[in-house]
Formats: C-alpha cells, structure tokens, sequence
C-alpha cells in the first residue's frame, strides 16, 4: 500500500475518533441542556408559588384593613377617610409599604395617604386621575383572592410599586354621608424581587414578569422592552398571525418553556405559567439562551489532551510505518524484477516456441488441403489434432500469469468423443511403447458420441494424468477408462467416468497433499530424472474444479495409482460411440475438406516477416482466395513497400530483429507520403501472454493475430477489413476443377521438359510473392528456377552444370 494511502487512513482513522468524541460531548451538553431547561421550568413553577403565596399574604393584610373599616360602618360608628387613614398607620408595620385610601364614587379618584409626599412634607393628598392602572379592574366591586394592579410609579414618592384593592365605605365629615371608596395597600416592587433572592443564585441574569391578559406588565422584566409582552414577542420574533396566536394560546393555557429572539437578535428562553388565584395574570421569566447552555471547557479540554494523544499516535504510527514501507519497498522492487524476468521470459518463450508451431501447423494444413491419400490424411489428421492439443497445452502454460491471476475461463463447446480419445492415446501410446509399458484403452461403447463442454481443458487433465502415470511406472501396464452414466436430476446431461490406473512407484500417505501443489515433486530427490515441473496435477485439478469436479486418488506405495474423476458434461447428440476404432474413422471419413470463404482477386495485401517459413505459410494459407500478396522480411522493407503502393490490410510481425513491428508501425504512422494512410494494420504475433492484446491496440495495431495462424480466424478477420466492392463468392466446382487443371498442368510440363529441350529461366529476388507470381506465369512454358540470393544463384548454376556435364558423358 502506498505510503499517502496509509497517512490518509490514519488522518481518517483520528478524525473519525475526534468526530465520535465531539459528538459524545455535544450530545451529553445537549442532554444538559435540555435538564437546564427543564429546571428553568420547574424553578418557574416555584417561583410561581413563592409569588402566588406573598401576594395572597400581602392581598390578606388589604382585607384587614378594609374589614376593619367596614366593621365600623356597619355597627355604626363609620370612620371618616382621615381616621381610616390613622387606623391603617397605626396598623401597617413596615415603612416602606404605604396605604391610600381614595374616592370613587365621585371619579375624582382623589384622597388622602398614610405617607407624606416626598416634595411636601406636611403634604399627604393623593391623587389617581392620571395614574391608568384600573383600566381592567372594576373597582366600585373588587372581588377574587387577590386583587392587584401592575407596577406603576407611587404618586407620592416615585418608587416602582404594585397596589392591592380592596373596597370600603368612609364617613364624609362635611356632608355627613357614607361614600364608596377604594382602599390601596402600595408595595415597592423592589420587596417582591427581594422574595427572589435565591433565583439569583442559581440564575444571575433572569427577569420575572407579570402579564395580564392581554399582555400588558404587572411586572417589568428590564430586558422586555415593549410595555406589552406579547408585542415584544412578535416584534422580535417574525411570524405568521396563526404562529402568534398558537404563541399566545401557549402561554395562556399552559405550563412550559419555549425560544424568542431579544432586542438584541439573541437567543434566549421563556418559562410561563399562570398564577394561582389570580384570574388572567401570568408569571414570565426570561433568561438568555447562553445563561442556560452547559460550560464546556472541561469537554474541551479532554478533547485537546485527547487529540493531542492521538497526534502523538499518528507520528510514532507513521514513524513505524514508514520504516516498514523502506523495507516493503526493497521487497518490491525485488518482486517487480522477478516479475519482469517472468514476463520476459514468458514472452520469450511464447515467441519461440509458437514460431515452429506456425510452421507445423501450417505445412501440415497444406498437406491436409492437397492430399487424397486417405492414409496421409489420417497421419496429417493425428499431426493437426496433437498440434492443435499441444497449443492449448503452450497456451496455458505459457499464460501463467492469468492462472495466478484466476482469469482463465471455461469455454464450452460441442465435440466429437471419439476425436478428444483419439487425439489422447496418439500423444501418449508412443511414449508408453517407447518404455515398454503395455496401454490399455478401456472404452464404453455406449458413450454418446458428441458431447458439449470444454474440450481443450479436458484434454489437459487427461494428458496430465496419463503422462504421469506413463512417467512415474517403469514397468508394468497403465490403463486408461472412460465410461458414462446417466444424471437422473438432468435428463439431457450425463457424467463422463475416467480413470487412469497404472502400476507405478505410488505415492506415500503423507504425500498425497503435496500432489496438488504447484511447483511441489514428489520425492524430488528420488525422481530427479524424471521429467516436470510440478505444475501439471495443481492446473489439472483448478480446471476440474472450475468444471464442478475434483480428482480422486487411490495409491499404494510401491504398487501403483489410481486417478479418477467424474465430469458432468451435455449431450449434444445420444448416438452411441461403439467401438472407438470404427467410430474415429467415421469421424475422418466425415471430415470436411477445406473451402475457402471468399475470393478476392482485385485485393492486395502486405505480409510482414522475418522468417521465410512464416511467410511461405502465409501466402499458401491465402492461396485460394487469389488476392495479391506482397511480402517484406524487415521493417525497413515493409515501409518502403508501405510508401510505394496501397495495400487493402497489412500483417505486420511484432517480433523481428533490427526494428520490430512496434517500432515499425510507429514509424508507418509518421509517413505522409504513403496512399496507406486509411490502412488497417494487423499485428501477427507469437506472443501469447495475457494483456499483449491492449500492448498492440494502444502501439496503434487494430487488430492482432496470434501464430500459429488459424485459417478460418484468419479469412473471418479479412472479411471484416476488406473492402466489400472486393469480395466475392468462391465458386467450389471451378476450384476443384482448377485445382485438378493445375495438377495435370504441372504433371504434363514436368513429362515434357524430360522428353524435350526446354528453355530453362533463372530468376533472383528477395520478394518471396513476387518469386511466386513470375514462376506461376512462366511455368508452363519454361523450366523455372527461383532464388533469393547471389550465393543461393550461384550454387544452383553450379549444380546444374554438373548435372549437364554428367548427361553429355552418359549421352
């Protein structure tokens, strides 16, 4: 993993442990936050009560004085306002409460106090007429627990006070009259904040307020700036007129908190509750929202002492790290060698070895299309299957890296059972016979004859199997089985049975788990002779178990082995097999002969490759279609042909000495000056290993083709290049009858040139096409001769005299 990709966990892996601790503590501050809030409420309703209570007291020692009174009037000795004023003087007991006693009956709402005016002491008039604190009272009949009015300001000596009423009947000592009027106890609101003292405490900056209906204040808080609540609420506070009256029905009709916004655009909080035994007041208190929310330094500091630890952490983490990384790094770079040299040597030995196989492959296709031997044909035919079986062997092994990688797939198709057993015993009869093994080939006759499933990979396991069991027995006999059986849950499957028993060196109990590990021997020391790499049991078994399958082993040292497995495969036709012999040459004697899928005389090609052979089978793979192909055995050459003349598609090899087709093709992309520009360029290569397909496209190739050259690939891939205005459709009786032409044709010449004395032409070139072309021209009329070289010029005229000089002194 790369260094940044580990710092960037570690950052994360930090910030994810401060995240979850900073949530934690927000939470737990929130939680706080929310029991402040409730204990703002529950110190709402107390405070409720403690006012509740000293205003029933203060509202009782109003009653006494005015039942005071009253009682006098009543047994008929009625006080004047001047001796009411005296009594209540005489029976208030602190000074700072005063009493007033005025008239009501009248409006003129003027009398005496019990204190002097604080401008006049010999002055103690009082008058209400201007003082609006009645507005919702009705006076002439005060009545309820208490009876308060809001604060005001006291007309006689200016302090903020709140009143309790209550009414009488006085004696006026001019007319002699009884008149209505209305007794006032004035308390200071100063000494009902005083009845708070323990709020501010626990809640230094709250403000009590006492509304009324309507809003309007019995109390002030400082901080509530309108002289009524609720305007103050909604001033403040925007909102819809349904939110304002859902606001104040809240505070009205029940006991609760909620947020406002003060003058000052803060937060803040609101308890309410209303008074007990007081008709339509309320208690308010507010306080800012910051006076409620939890102190969090202690959080914070434990975050900082926590983050700092984690800091420390990281540093001595990535410190560990990175000196794990340097040594990593090493191991790396030492892997990423061993992995080049793999590469290289795979490359290298996929060139190598595919090369040949082109050669032999296609000779061998050629002899196929040319032969009416039916006894050649069968050789050919076990040379095309043992090629064709040997490939999928190289290919495999070869592509080692899909393997370890776990990209190798299973392909499924229909064949023929009796070809994949003939194929089998042709590549391992010899071998046994070669060691004077006996083979036996154990065949159920009531096998279906052709079968869908992955041939290639079948045959693999198989040939793996037999060539250990050939390998490993010395003398003795190996047996090879293959029967079938009906699967009864897939009526149109069955499961193919093969065994391979030989009578080999065995294998010990405690070695039967290294069987099937790659690269392990069994007994290495012991077997050193013996061919392998260790490979070939670990790939047998992946494939079987990609296919649903396992390998079962019986063995008894020193006496011999058994491999078995059992392989569900489709049928694809239940026609039995019979007896293997006469079922394989069915199978031949059903061949299809080879038929060229198009013909195009007007297309032109260029073939580029370094080796004669590859290029002779090319040109003879193509014959048929009669297209004009040009050849060049060098980059250099290649692109000299490139810029002269204009080619339909051309095969460029990537493997060749000097400049290969890579460094070729980049070169051809360069060229201005070539009718080629549109060109499409095909890559021919003898290197298989995987992910050389995406090497090829991004060089600039559209398109590769892999060595040994496949017929059908090949035309199927010039059918979608060509030009179509250039394909046509081959006519196979005038091929047949061409071909047998030609034969007679070349039968003819060659007993005429030995009873007669034709000219003879030698013709010289580098140009393998051109050598062809001027030799199918000239052949019928002249003894014709082709060579590439001077040397190869000179030898032939050598010989050729020689041969002359012989026949004149025979003659």
């Amino acid at each position: 993993m790369k260094k940044r990709y580990i710092f960037i966990i570690n950052i994360l892996i930090v910030g994810l442990i401060l995240f979850i601790i900073l949530k934690y503590a927000n939470d737990r501050a929130e939680e706080s936050n929310r029991a402040s809030i409730a204990s703002f409420e529950k110190m709402t309703t107390t405070t409720e009560q403690i006012i509740a209570n000293y205003l029933e007291d203060e509202q009782h020692l109003c009653d006494i004085w005015s039942n005071y009174i009253n009682r006098s009037a009543e047994a008929g000795t009625p006080m004047t306002i001047e001796e009411a004023i005296s009594y209540i003087r005489k029976a208030k007991i602190s000074p700072e409460i005063s009493g007033h006693l005025i008239y009501i009956d009248d409006g003129s709402m003027t009398g005496i106090s019990t204190s002097a005016k604080s401008t006049d002491p010999s002055d103690y008039s009082v008058r209400y007429t201007n003082i609006n604190i009645f507005d919702n009272l009705e006076i002439s009949n005060v009545n309820g627990v208490v009876n308060l009015t809001r604060a005001y300001t006291n007309p006689l000596n200016g302090v903020q006070s709140i009143a309790f009423l209550n009414n009488v009947k006085v004696l006026d000592d001019e007319t002699g009259e009884m008149r209505q009027g209305l007794i006032i106890r004035v308390v200071p609101v100063s000494r009902l904040e005083q009845k708070l003292v323990f709020l501010k405490g626990e809640y230094e900056k709250v403000e009590i307020s006492l509304i009324d209906w309507d809003g309007d204040y019995m109390i002030h808080g400082k901080s509530l700036k309108n002289s009524n609540f609720f305007e103050y609420f909604k001033s403040y506070n925007p909102m819809t007129t349904q939110e304002y009256n859902n606001v104040v029905d809240t505070i009205r009709t029940s006991i609760g908190s909620m947020h406002i916004r003060n003058s000052k655009n803060e937060d803040s909080v609101i308890a309410y509750s209303p008074l007990t035994g007081l008709d339509s007041w309320f208690l308010v208190a507010y306080i800012p929202a910051k006076e409620l929310t939890v102190n969090r330094s202690i959080d914070w500091i434990l975050l900082g002492i926590v983050s700092f630890g984690l800091v420390v952490l990281l540093h001595f983490n990535m410190g560990v790290l990175l000196n794990y990384n340097r040594k990593l790094s090493v191991a790396a770079e030492a892997a990423n060698q061993a992995n080049e040299a793999k590469s290289y040597f795979l490359s290298t030995m996929s060139h190598d070895i595919r090369t040949p196989m082109n050669a032999i492959i296609g000779m061998n296709e050629m002899i196929l299309r040319d032969s009416e031997d039916e006894k050649v044909i069968g050789y050919s035919e076990n040379i095309r299957a043992a090629g064709n079986t040997l490939l999928g062997i190289i290919n495999d092994i070869l592509d080692f890296s899909k393997i370890e990688a776990g990209r190798m797939e299973i392909i499924n198709v229909d064949y023929n059972i009796a070809s994949l057993l003939n194929d089998l015993v042709n590549m391992v009869q010899r071998r046994a016979e070669e060691k004077g093994l006996s083979f036996e080939l154990n065949v159920d006759k009531d096998i279906p004859r052709l079968l869908h499933g992955d041939e290639i990979r079948i045959k693999q396991v198989i040939t793996n199997i037999l060539s250990n069991a050939v390998k490993y027995t010395n003398e003795g006999r190996v047996i090879f089985s293959v029967s079938s059986s009906k699967c009864q849950d897939e009526p149109d499957h069955i499961l193919l049975h093969v065994s391979v028993k030989d009578t080999g060196i065995g294998i010990k109990k405690e070695d039967l788990d290294k069987l099937f590990a790659a690269f392990e021997r069994i007994e290495e020391k012991k077997n050193r002779n013996i061919e392998g790499t260790g490979l070939g049991m670990a790939i047998a078994q992946s494939f079987l178990n990609m296919m649903g399958s396992r390998i079962q082993v019986e063995s008894e040292y020193g006496t011999g082995s058994e491999f078995s497995f059992a392989l569900k495969q489709k049928v694809v036709e239940w026609e039995p097999l019979g007896e293997f012999d006469l079922a394989y040459k069915h199978f031949l004697s059903e061949r299809k002969a080879y038929q060229v899928q198009f013909v195009a005389p007007r297309a032109r090609i260029l073939v580029v490759d370094d080796n004669e052979i590859n290029l002779k089978v090319f040109v003879s793979l193509l014959s048929e279609t009669k297209m004009q192909i040009d050849t060049a055995d060098s980059g250099d050459a290649c692109i000299a042909l490139f810029k002269r003349n204009f080619y339909d598609v051309v095969f460029l090899d990537h493997m060749m000495p000097d400049k290969d087709g890579i460094e070729t093709i980049k070169e051809m992309k360069e060229c201005a000056d070539t009718p080629n520009q549109k060109t499409p360029v095909i890559c021919l290569t003898a290197n298989a290993v995987s992910g050389m397909r995406e090497t090829y496209i991004n060089a600039g190739f559209d398109d590769y083709l892999t060595k040994p050259i496949d017929t059908n690939r090949l035309e199927s891939m010039l059918l979608s290049y060509l030009p179509e205005d250039l394909l046509e459709q081959p006519d196979a009786t005038q091929a047949t009858e061409t071909k047998t032409e030609n034969d007679k044709k070349v039968a003819s010449n060659e007993e005429k040139s030995k009873a007669e004395n034709i000219q003879s032409i030698l013709i010289v070139s580098e140009d393998v096409g051109f050598l062809k072309r001027i030799r199918a021209r000239l052949s019928g009329r002249y003894n014709v001769a082709v060579v590439k070289t001077e040397e190869q010029a000179l030898a032939y005229l050598q010989k050729q005299e020689a041969i002359d000089t012989e026949r004149r002194e025979h003659e």
